[in-house]
């Protein structure tokens, strides 16, 4: 076999490739000037090309378009090419090179150069793309988002963000406390997780928008549309189709900052948000998060969950306070540190006013311009400090702004005359209202109903941030130091009549105010009588002393110089004496003298004819002269809880409209006297001493609380010191006690107290039911009742709160098992009660046989009850519900519970040392 090869060769080409390759480095070695110009020329023409895409491009950027892969790629490679051109000049120029390499260079660069031109072919410069999922928002964050409460919010915001069950989120809080800067600082953190490119982006749109209290719905509607790169429309129906047809079946987040109001997202082009996979169906993850003030507002638009963002506590806030002011101005003085941090303290925790305050006061660096900043916060002033007045008050201006009429604006105001960091009662808040005629007690049937109504105002200031809990939160609430500053410039017309309304607790001088000043509040002040008040004020509407334990005495002329006074306050003081020029007062309509040492009332008193409100509690005793009472033609409440008062009689004769009366009776007689009086609404009621009665106090016949006067008024009853009482009946005997086939009850009936009853052994139930008869029963005391064996009934009261039973040596259990448990065992046993408090009963072995679910059970107190070694819940309870346990530390080692129930229940152990 014979194989043979041809292979094609052209010998000329061999050799003229050879040639060249030899001979390209000998012409390196000429002279580079020719080539260096023909690069320059090359360059030049390339220049003017990459100049007229330029152009195109911006018009393309104009338009909303971003440049082509293809065009990005070229203008990368001609920038490498243009600096290694330059740095080829730059080398020629200095002589820095030899001949060889720089003809090399600039033969390689004209090759690059040539390409680049060969390339230079685009019919498409720049491409509209989808928007991107989310946008960098312009914010002032914090360095590092986990740090301190806001990363626990942030983490907070994130799960339930991540959450399927959570679709519309509300955050809410009072201006200045960061919700803008949480909601931020989510926009980050999705803004970050989408630039790794690690993972899918958890939505395809992220959309911020700003409501703003000037809410407007075309507004909002382009906002969205352009963060969506959708045509603006100017029919407000036609761009709702606009957004609803894009987001429809997208996934996506609406970050809605600032929500006045609610606002409906179906008419604004959102669809109702679902949860991914919602129904089976693969939908698109669909969420909204928004932010406001008004804690309505996420009722409105149905936020679940809901978080309520509070200020920083002390730490966090001087560690914000401090990187504002900076450490060289801390550093400036040794004396500023101290300082510093009585500054921050003022500030109350609220990170906006830690950031302007500390911003003001970067420059200051002595430190008596320190201690003049806390002047003015501690006076109150300070929207003289720079930047308060302008961007402080302002904007939390727009809280109260937003409140719904003006009635509940003045009842914010009136907050303020209680001092800094005073817990207020409600009670005492309300009574303030009512006695300014805020709350109009006249339009309500009887009293109990305007107290709602002054809870329902409570309820909205707070739900608008501008009230906060108190230290007891059932009784108390609060106001912030900056909100109190807040109400005390609006009152003094943005700070043009500083003196308008004077809060003081110290030491006071009153220097140009006589003609301005219409409030004064002097609550627990060092103030020994009147002396040191204005001469002269012809204005003054408002005074209150309340909690001075000093003051003793109105000096003679001040009730003439004050004729315009309407409510006086002088509880808690000791004051013994009420002058006559008391009478002078014809405008006055509240007057307080509870818990005083005043023993009896001038009979000038008759003649305040505007007054409503005469409270004269815990006083042991008051003599009322003949003939006042009924010359109080105005008079709607009077109240002498605790009070003994001989010729209370004069009541029934009373020609006005009373809606509430706080008496104190001493017989039995009395109370069936009390009841035929069909123009006394008996409010308040407590029974005492019934020296010589022994026989059952039969509560509900007619005579006694059965009477139509008392059963629909009565708030609170208290039966003490009846040392002969043995049995307390709640017995029906048809005196009465049903109308038709409505049987009657206690509807208003909120507080009982039973104290110092020696003999009493029995509170008996026949024929009516506890949870029918006392539906509204909140607080229940017991206490000195050494007999009482069993109170098992009170298991089955719908609406108690709070149990108190003290020094009840016979007790061996609260709740014994036996026809009453077995009755109630269908129904909710203990379901509202959040409070327990049992003391010093020396027998007590258990709460009872069981073991209770107790749903709302918060506060447990087992103080000095030896015996007693099983708690009265279930172990599953040591989760949520139960905040705090008190008890001495020996009660507490001897419990006989589970390790596993003791280990989580002990960080809610409180220790109370034996005294």
């Amino acid at each position: 076999m014979c194989i043979s090869f041809q292979i094609g060769i052209d010998p000329v080409k061999i050799l003229t490739d050879a040639w060249t390759a030899m001979s390209r480095p000998f012409g390196y070695l000429k002279d580079p000037e020719a080539r260096i110009t023909r690069l320059q020329n090359a360059m030049g023409k390339l220049r003017s090309k990459r100049g007229d895409l330029s152009d195109r491009l911006r018009l393309a950027e104009l338009a909303g378009q971003t440049p082509t892969h293809q065009v990005q790629n070229w203008l990368e490679k001609f920038t490498l090419a243009e600096a290694k051109v330059a740095k080829i000049l730059t080398d020629h120029q200095k002589g820095s090179s030899f001949r060889f390499p720089i003809n090399r260079r600039a033969e390689e660069s004209l090759a690059d150069i040539a390409e680049l031109d060969e390339g230079f072919v685009f019919a498409i410069v720049a491409t509209r793309l989808p928007p991107n999922g989310v946008q960098k928002i312009p914010a002032d964050l914090p360095a590092n988002l986990s740090m301190g409460s806001l990363g626990s919010y942030l983490s907070q915001l994130q799960a339930h963000v991540q959450d399927e069950s959570s679709r519309i989120i509300g955050i809410w809080g009072m201006g200045g406390v960061g919700k803008t800067t949480l909601l931020q600082s989510l926009n980050s953190a999705l803004l970050s997780s989408s630039e790794s490119a690690q993972m899918r982006p958890e939505f395809d749109h992220v959309i911020w928008t700003v409501a703003s209290k000037d809410y407007k719905l075309g507004k909002l509607q382009r906002d969205i549309a352009r963060r969506l790169e959708l045509p603006l429309r100017k029919d407000k129906i036609l761009q709702a189709k606009e957004i609803f047809d894009f987001l429809k079946n997208r996934s996506f987040l609406l970050l809605l900052d600032d929500l006045w109001q609610p606002v409906d997202l179906a008419e604004i082009g959102i669809p109702q948000p679902i949860r991914a996979g919602a129904s089976g169906t693969g939908a698109a993850k669909q969420k909204v998060v928004f932010t406001t003030r008004l804690e309505g507002v996420c009722g409105h638009m149905q936020a679940r969950p809901r978080m309520k963002l509070e200020c920083l506590d002390k730490d966090e806030a001087w560690l914000l306070f401090q990187e504002k002011v900076g450490e060289e101005t801390i550093r400036a003085h040794a004396r500023i540190l101290q300082l510093a941090r009585r500054v921050a303290e003022e500030c109350d925790g609220l990170p906006l006013a830690l950031v302007v305050i500390g911003t003001a006061m970067s420059t200051k660096k002595t430190p008596k311009e320190w201690q003049n900043t806390i002047t003015l916060l501690q006076k109150s002033r300070s929207y003289e400090i720079h930047g308060m007045e302008d961007k402080i008050l302002p904007k939390l201006k727009f809280s109260y702004d937003s409140l719904t009429d003006e009635i509940i604006r003045k009842c914010f105001l009136l907050c303020c005359l209680w001092p800094e960091d005073h817990s207020i009662s409600k009670t005492d808040l309300i009574e303030c209202w009512m006695g300014h005629g805020l709350v109009d007690e006249r339009k309500f049937d009887n009293i109990n109903e305007a107290y709602d109504n002054g809870h329902a105002l409570i309820g909205s200031l707070q739900a608008a941030c501008l009230l906060e809990r108190g230290d007891d939160e059932d009784k108390e609430v609060k106001m912030h130091d900056v909100i109190r500053d807040l109400a005390l410039w609006i009152a003094s017309n943005c700070g043009d009549k500083p003196n308008k309304f004077i809060v003081s607790s110290g030491a006071t001088t009153f220097k140009d105010t006589q003609g301005e000043v219409e409030r004064i509040s002097l609550v627990r002040s060092d103030v020994c009588d009147t002396s040191g008040l204005p001469a002269n004020c012809s204005k003054l509407e408002t005074l209150m002393l309340q909690e001075s334990i000093s003051f003793k005495s109105i000096v003679t002329g001040f009730f003439e110089a004050t004729g315009a006074l309407t409510y006086l306050d002088l509880s808690y003081t000791a004051i013994y004496d009420l002058p006559d020029s008391i009478g002078q007062l014809g405008n006055l309509r509240y007057l307080n003298l509870s818990h005083t040492n005043i023993p009896m009332l001038p009979s000038q008193l008759g003649y305040l004819q505007e007054l409503r409100f005469l409270l004269l509690r815990d006083l042991e005793s008051i003599v009322i002269p003949d003939g006042v009472l009924g010359k109080l033609v105005m008079l709607s409440v009077i109240d002498m809880t605790n009070t003994w008062c001989e010729n209370w009689r004069e009541l029934s004769k009373f020609r006005g409209c009373l809606k509430g009366v706080g008496i104190v009776l001493e017989t039995v007689e009395a109370l069936h006297q009390l009841a035929k009086f069909p123009n006394v609404p008996t409010w308040r009621l407590g029974l005492r001493k019934l020296l010589g009665f022994k026989g059952p106090l039969q509560l509900l016949s007619s005579a006694q609380l059965g009477s139509r006067n008392i059963r629909s008024s009565i708030h609170m009853l208290k039966i003490e010191h009846c040392e002969s009482l043995e049995v307390v009946s709640m017995e029906s005997r048809g005196e009465g006690n049903s109308h038709g086939n409505q049987k009657w009850y206690l509807p208003r009936l909120e507080e009982v107290e039973l104290r110092g009853l020696l003999e009493l052994k029995e509170i008996v139930w026949r024929g009516v039911v506890p949870a029918e008869m006392l539906p509204s029963l909140t607080v229940l005391k017991i206490s000195g009742c050494v007999k009482l064996s069993s109170i098992s009934w009170v298991m089955r009261l719908p609406s108690l709160e709070v149990l108190t039973v003290h020094r009840c040596g016979k007790l061996e259990q609260v709740i014994h098992d036996d026809h009453e448990v077995s009755s109630a065992a269908g129904g909710d046993v203990f379901p509202s009660l959040r409070k327990l408090c049992v003391s010093e009963l020396e027998n007590l072995r258990m709460f009872a046989d069981g073991l209770f679910t107790f749903p709302s059970l918060e506060i447990l107190q087992v103080i000095r009850c030896p015996q007693m070694k099983t708690l009265p819940f279930q172990p599953e309870m040591g989760g949520e519900k139960i905040r705090e346990i008190w008890g001495e530390r020996e009660w507490w080692d001897q419990l006989e519970i589970e390790d596993n129930v003791r280990a989580a229940l002990l960080p809610r152990f409180k220790m109370r040392l034996n005294r």
